[in-house]
C-alpha cells in the first residue's frame, strides 16, 4: 500500500531537522540501513574451518608432490639351509686369540682341539631328496643313509692342517702332511674367501699392530650350533694316528657310535661299495709340543 500525502510530508520534515543537526550524517545512515545483519559464532566458525582445510591441504599437497628418497629394506639373512643355524651371535672384531697368541704351547693346545671329524655326518636319503641333495655312498650301519662332509667343519680340517704343517716346518721336522693336501686346502680356502665377498669395512687406527675394525661387531652363526648338528648326524667317524691310509682297518673308523645312536656295530659288514673315497686324511705324524701322539 503506498504511503499517504500526510505521511510523505511528515518523513521530509524529520529529515529536515535531523539534517539541520551538525552531528547528523545522513550517508551512514543509510549504509547502516542497507548493510546486512553482523556475524554470529557460526558463520566464524564455518571460515575458520574453511581455513584450516585450505592450509592442509596446501601443505599436503607440497607434502606428496616432492622428491622421494626410499632407504633401502633392511635386509635380515634367513637362517642357514640345512642346519637351519641363524646369524644372531653378536662377535667383535678382535686383534689376537688363544690361536695366534705368542705362546705356542696355548697355540697347540686350541688348534689340536678342533674336533675336524665331525665334518663326517650320516644324512637319510630322506633328508638329501628334501634339500636338493644328490644321493652319497652309504653309511655302514644304515643303508638308507649317506655319508657327507659339512663343509665350515672342512675348512676348519683345512686351517688345522695348515697350521700343523707350518709348526713342523718351524721346528725342523719332515712334513707328515702332503704339499698337494696343503695346497689343496690353501685352494679350498681361497675359494671360500672368493664366495663370501664379504664387504666389511673395517675401520683402521694409529695403532703400531696390523689390526682394523675394534669396536666393531659382526653376526655370525653359531659354531656349537653346527657342532651340534653334526653331532645328531653322527657317522661315528674318527681318524686315527698311525693308521695306513689302505688297508682291512678302513671300517673301524666308523666304530665311534655315542651312546644312544642307535647304531648296530658289527665286524661282519660288507660294504656294497668302496668305502671312504673322497673323505678327509688322517691325523698322523704330528705331535704337540710337550703332548703325546
Amino acid at each position: 500500500m503506498s504511503l499517504s500525502v500526510d505521511s510523505t510530508e511528515r518523513r521530509e520534515a524529520l529529515l529536515a531537522e535531523y539534517r539541520d543537526d551538525e552531528s547528523f550524517d545522513e550517508k551512514r545512515v543509510l549504509r547502516l540501513r542497507s548493510s546486512p545483519t553482523r556475524f554470529n559464532l557460526f558463520n566464524w566458525l564455518v571460515i575458520g574451518l574453511l581455513s584450516l582445510s585450505l592450509v592442509l591441504n596446501t601443505t599436503q599437497f607440497f607434502y606428496y608432490s616432492r622428491p622421494v628418497v626410499c632407504a633401502p629394506a633392511s635386509y635380515k639373512e634367513p637362517p642357514s639351509k640345512y642346519a637351519h643355524i641363524s646369524r644372531d651371535s653378536k662377535e667383535p672384531y678382535v686383534y689376537i686369540t688363544e690361536f695366534g697368541t705368542p705362546n705356542v704351547t696355548v697355540q697347540d693346545k686350541a688348534w689340536m682341539s678342533i674336533d675336524d671329524d665331525l665334518a663326517l655326518v650320516a644324512l637319510s636319503d630322506e633328508f638329501a631328496s628334501a634339500h636338493d641333495l644328490r644321493k652319497a655312498q652309504r653309511f655302514p650301519w644304515d643303508q638308507t643313509k649317506g655319508l657327507y662332509i659339512l663343509h665350515g667343519i672342512h675348512n676348519m680340517h683345512c686351517l688345522k692342517n695348515i697350521y700343523i704343517a707350518l709348526r713342523e716346518y718351524q721346528r725342523g721336522e719332515e712334513q707328515s702332511r702332503s704339499w698337494q693336501h696343503i695346497s689343496h686346502c690353501l685352494d679350498v680356502l681361497r675359494r671360500q674367501i672368493l664366495c663370501d665377498a664379504d664387504d666389511t669395512p673395517r675401520a683402521t687406527d694409529r695403532r703400531a699392530e696390523i689390526v682394523a675394525g675394534l669396536g666393531q661387531y659382526r653376526m655370525c652363526r653359531s659354531w656349537d650350533a653346527l657342532e651340534e648338528f653334526a653331532k645328531k648326524h653322527t657317522a661315528c667317524y674318527k681318524r686315527p694316528n698311525g693308521v695306513e691310509w689302505d688297508g682291512p682297518k678302513k671300517l673301524d673308523r666308523f666304530k665311534h657310535c655315542p651312546p644312544g645312536s642307535g647304531y648296530v656295530v658289527t665286524d661282519d659288514y660288507v660294504p656294497t661299495d668302496e668305502i671312504q673315497v673322497g673323505l678327509p686324511p688322517e691325523n698322523v705324524g704330528y705331535v704337540p709340543e710337550g703332548g703325546s701322539n
